[in-house]
This record gives C-alpha cells, structure tokens and sequence, in this order.
C-alpha cells in the first residue's frame, strides 16, 4: 500500500495526562486527561519517496503554558504505510532546547488529519516529568 505524504504545514495541538493514581482497584484523586501541554503551533514538514520525515515544529511564545519564547523543535521519522491491520502512520521524534519527544500518530482517512499520543523523554519545555505523556493532532492548514 502507498505512503501518504506528511509534507506541508500542518496545525500542531498536544494535551497532557496527569498520573492516575490506583489503589485497592479505585482511582484516588482527580484524573488529568487532555489539559493543554503545547499552545498551538506549526509543523512544517516534508517527506522523502522512502517515507523520511523531515522538518520542524514552531511553537509560539504562551506564558500560561510556560512558553516565554518561539520554540523550534527539529522533527525527524517515518511514515509507515497502511496495513491489513493498521492506518498509514508516522513515528516521529521532537528534539529542541534540551527537550525530547517521541510522536506516534495515525492519519484519519478522508480528513487529510494526523492524530496520536506524544512521549516526554527528556526536558519538557512546559516542565511537566519525563514520561509525561498525552495526545496530539495534526490538521492541515488552509
């Protein structure tokens, strides 16, 4: 099966979970789920005939969320076409100022959108832990 491309700009939008706590089978606390992580950005990417992505993601300056500056992070990865099992996807990874991602995301068939989860590994610029993780969408922009 062919590749789709992931080349253009794209909307950028991630959200964060918060840890969910387990004890005797019940969830202590409150649960955290899709808090925003990244204010709005702009993926500018292209992608080879192997299916390498290349590019970077724009962030811009959003104090609420503990962006003082535009933000640039280098994207790197793939794109993996559909399978028999799988939507055509990408295995991204988001490396900037000391910050480290790691992206896996599906494309939504006929909407032209990629959406998926994101991994901390390393510095989170909004300072949330390592191992944070959350979801993201990709939308084409006009």
């Amino acid at each position: 099966m062919a590749k789709p491309p992931l080349s253009g700009k794209f909307d950028y939008q991630s959200f964060y979970n918060g840890p969910i706590r387990v004890q005797d089978g019940k969830v202590e606390g409150t649960s955290i789920l899709a808090e925003r992580w990244s204010p709005v950005g702009t993926l500018d990417v292209a992608t080879s005939v192997r299916g390498e992505v290349f590019g970077r993601l724009l962030l811009p300056p959003n104090g609420v969320l503990g962006f003082q500056n535009e933000t640039v992070l280098n994207v790197t990865g793939q794109v993996m076409p559909a399978s028999e099992h799988s939507l055509a996807r990408v295995e991204l990874r988001g490396e900037g100022m000391g910050a480290v991602y790691q992206i896996h995301g599906w494309f939504v068939p006929d909407l032209g959108q990629v959406v998926g989860t994101v991994l901390c590994l390393t510095g989170d610029l909004a300072k949330r832990p390592v191992g944070t993780t959350g979801a993201f969408i990709l939308f084409p922009k006009n």
